[in-house]
């Protein structure tokens, strides 16, 4: 029954929906998001006692490979931008080249799904746009995955990552780009004095960026959210920190004393659980002087920038006319 209604619901959100006229698609969207839900908790019921690992296994090849469909299908690929696989980088990395690349700054994308879903399937098409019509070159890489790998694995990979393409682009600005679980990796390594090399910008799409259970702001959102389950987001994040703590400041930045920070940029909704890590982060930066530069959406959804919706172009748009506006500036 569960699988029935996935396919179901899958077909309807990334092949029905966006042939629907850009006014129509918002809230439709909503609706199927909604009994996508349902099926996700139906999900975790089944598995919410003490799950195996065989089981989080499972549900992680599943998320996957969903990210991956819908990824690839909800918006196109703009063909002007060459994507190519750097060889020799020291974990799986990508190049997104557009026709008339900026020579000054360069970006790097660190992706979302949960620490345990998310490659350059789930995300190139997205990332193609903002690379086009922004005229940055950005590079994205694949961290290594719970349950397989926990904490600090997706951390280690991201220096070793940044390490490498920074090597590649010395004394050009930087852009680091994160969105959901990967917003609070590209944060903690900001964060992360043990390591050296700083972003010069950030773009923070829905940041994941408090793992623990200790906001009680987060309760009062659990029903407006069409797409997280606040018990399940809570119960990943445990796993993933592992013996390490979901109030780590590295998992969860919130917690960081944040001493210096490049300026950012954080889109989120109002609607969604992780609204409160986005207003309580910037809050935080605002204290210490950080030009933070915060947009607010309403009535959309975790992670709606990959959607064909209007509310995804606005976001993208903000996206590339923040990155044209930027000086170039490079502490390196």
């Amino acid at each position: 029954m569960i699988s029935l209604l996935a396919t179901i619901l899958e077909k309807f959100t990334i092949e029905f929906i966006p042939k629907l006229p850009l006014f129509t698609r918002t809230p439709l969207y909503v609706n199927i998001l909604r009994l996508r839900k349902v099926r996700d908790r139906l999900r975790l019921d089944v598995t919410s006692n003490n799950p195996t690992f065989q089981e989080r296994m499972d549900y992680a090849l599943d998320s996957r490979n969903n990210l991956n469909t819908s990824g690839q299908k909800l918006h196109k690929y703009n063909e002007e931008v060459l994507l190519e696989e750097i060889h020799g980088a020291p974990v799986k990395t990508f190049k997104f080249t557009p026709p008339n690349a900026n020579k000054e700054k360069y970006g790097v994308y660190f992706h979302g799904g949960g620490y345990f879903a998310g490659s350059i399937n789930s995300h190139k098409n997205l990332i193609s746009i903002i690379s086009n019509n922004s005229n940055l070159i950005i590079y994205f890489f694949e961290y290594r995955l719970s349950p397989e790998h926990n904490f600090p694995a997706a951390h280690d990979d991201a220096k070793l990552a940044v390490s490498y393409i920074d090597e590649l682009h010395k004394n050009q600005q930087s852009i680091w780009i994160g969105e959901s679980a990967g917003g609070g990796l590209a944060t903690g390594v900001t964060v992360d004095d043990s390591y050296n090399i700083k972003p010069d910008n950030l773009i923070l799409l829905s940041p994941w960026l408090d793992l623990s259970d200790s906001a009680e702001d987060k309760k009062y959102l659990k029903n407006k959210d069409v797409t997280i389950i606040i018990e399940g987001m809570y119960e990943v994040g445990e796993y993933y920190a592992g013996e390490y703590g979901t109030s780590n400041p590295i998992l969860s930045p919130i917690y960081a004393d944040v001493k210096s920070f490049p300026d950012v940029l954080i889109q989120v909704s109002t609607d969604e659980l992780l609204y409160n890590d986005a207003i309580e982060f910037s809050k935080k930066l605002r204290d210490k002087n950080v030009n933070v530069e915060l947009q607010t959406w309403s009535g959309v959804w975790h992670a709606w920038q990959f959607f064909p919706i209007k509310e995804s172009y606005e976001a993208i748009d903000n996206i590339i006319s923040y990155i044209k506006s930027l000086e170039v500036h490079s502490s390196k």
